[in-house]
This record gives structure tokens, sequence and C-alpha cells, in this order.
């Protein structure tokens, strides 16, 4: 079971519905994800960047299958993917060279340099939503210092949404125990007219930017503190701002490996390329996500 105060979702409203939030606390989840590959700890940020952000953008969309983050890129980092399931199921991994990666990190602490560049150079960020009779795609280019400047731009340029986001990531070197992050976003909703006679249109536009200002007011201490629910540190940011909660949703660490699904994956191979891959006639088969090992016969197939 995943710890209620931390591996969750907390979707909520404010100024009268003028605006929708999103905040996430995650911990066991990412402690699973980045743990049972050794990542270093460069790898380990980014992979809980990108966790915090799977968990924010598939809790605004509706769908009944898999919600998946995928960045690809050209640098010491070359792909980097974290999904979830509709039922909070989440894992992630990434492909890197890792003496590389060591270098980047070295320049980012000594020049501070952004994450973005010295990790992927150049590529895509994009999410991909399976729905069991539909899916469709958004994609953006990794042109911005960080992964969440670029999904701000991405809302900006595609979705025309005003979105605000704060991320906080801290690793075990800091908390000394495991892997902590936390984020918030808001965005703005588009008015109806019932809202609208109520406001200004200036007030709508100053309620805005006080929502901005009150999200970057957080401090990391207070994003990431394990006695501190989220529902508190939204307390303390909005409690002016007709605050209003939604039902918090758990995120727990999740595979869906199978050997079925590894036999499937297979059976696609041409009998020749299959005899290619055994060695002394069984096929060993590593899952990129949680690490299991399929060992595989030609019965099996």
């Amino acid at each position: 079971m995943t710890d209620a105060t931390t591996d969750i979702v907390c979707p909520f409203l404010i100024d009268s519905g003028l605006t929708r939030g999103q905040a996430v606390r995650l911990q066991k989840t990412l402690d699973t994800i980045i743990s049972q590959h050794n990542y270093p700890e460069p790898i380990g940020i980014l992979i809980a960047q990108s966790a915090l952000l799977t968990a924010l953008l598939a809790s605004i969309i509706k769908f009944d299958s898999v919600f998946t983050l995928q960045i690809q890129g050209s640098g010491p980092v070359s792909m980097l993917a974290v999904d979830m399931t509709a039922d909070g199921k989440m894992r992630g991994y990434s492909r890197f060279d890792e003496s590389a990666v060591d270098t980047a990190y070295k320049e980012i602490l000594e020049k501070n340099s952004d994450f973005v560049s010295s990790f992927f150079k150049e590529g895509t960020l994009s999410f991909h939503v399976e729905m069991k009779d539909q899916s469709y795609q958004g994609i953006t280019a990794l042109d911005q210092p960080t992964l969440a400047d670029c999904v701000l731009a991405y809302f900006k340029q595609s979705e025309q949404i005003a979105t605000a986001l704060k991320i906080e990531v801290a690793p075990p070197s800091q908390t000394g125990k495991g892997w902590i992050g936390s984020a918030l976003m808001l965005q703005r909703l588009p008015v109806d007219k019932k809202i609208s006679e109520s406001f200004q249109e200036n007030e709508i536009d100053d309620l805005w930017e006080t929502a901005v200002i009150l999200l970057h007011s957080a401090t990391k201490e207070e994003m990431l503190d394990e006695n501190l629910s989220l529902e508190k540190l939204l307390y303390r940011l909005y409690h002016s701002n007709n605050l209003h909660f939604f039902i918090q949703k758990s995120i727990q660490f999740g595979c869906r490996c199978s050997k079925d699904k590894v036999i499937k994956m297979l059976k696609s191979f041409s009998e020749q390329e299959q005899q290619e891959m055994a060695v002394d006639g069984k096929i060993k088969v590593d899952c990129q996500f949680c690490g299991k090992s399929y060992i595989l016969t030609s019965e099996d197939l």
C-alpha cells in the first residue's frame, strides 16, 4: 500500500472555479522505480521529475488505459519513459551513457547549465494517451531549460491554456532516507457566462496572477515535508481563494509485464530471428521497467 500522505494526487479548484489545480507528492513510488535500477543521482532526478509530470498530466485527462510520458534525445540520455495506468500504477526507466551523464552532471553543478540541453541535447517530449477504443499524442521540442518548462511551452503553444507549474525533488543524499518529490500545477479555465457576471474582467486576471504568485511562494521544504499533508499545504496557499478539494488518487509502482506479453512480442520475430536470439535453446528477455527476467523455450513459443 502507498503512504496516504505521499503517493497521491490531490485535485482542487480555487476562485469559484476560475482555476483548477493538481498537487502531487511521491515517495515510495519514486524509491521503487529508481532504486531497483540503481540509477545514478542525475538520472534519478530526471526520472523523479518525469514521474511527477506524468502524475499531474494524467490526472487532468480522462482515460481508461495508459498515459505515457516519453523523452527522446541525442545526448547522454537517449530515452526516458514513465507511464501510469488509469488505476494509478506507475513505472519508468531510462537509457543513457553513464560516463557521459556523469560528465554532464559535473558541468551542470560547476557552470549551472540547464538539465535539458546537458542531458538530452536535441529531442522531443511526448505524451501518449491509450484508450480502449482510440489513442492520441501530444509532442513538444526539448528547447527549454527544464522538463517543466517544456511542458509549460506545450500548453502555451499547442493547447493555449495558461498554466503554472512548480516541481521539487530531493534525492537520498539530501533526505538521508529515500527519494521524494512534489509538484503543484494550476490551469486557468475558460470562463462561462454565469461566473463572468460575478467578476470584472480585470478581477479575473488579478485572481489568476495572484494564484500563480502564491503557487511559487511554496517553499521546497513545505512541498517535501512528509508531515505536512498536501491539503494543509494547499490550505496555507489558497485558504482565501474559495478552495475546494476533490477526491484524491493514490499512486503506486506497478509493472504490466507478463510471460504472455513477452511471448506475443517474440512471436512478432521470424523463426530464424528467434533462433539467433536463443542461447542453449532458450531466449532470455528482461523487462526494462522492473528488471524481471523471462526465460522462454521453443515450446513456450
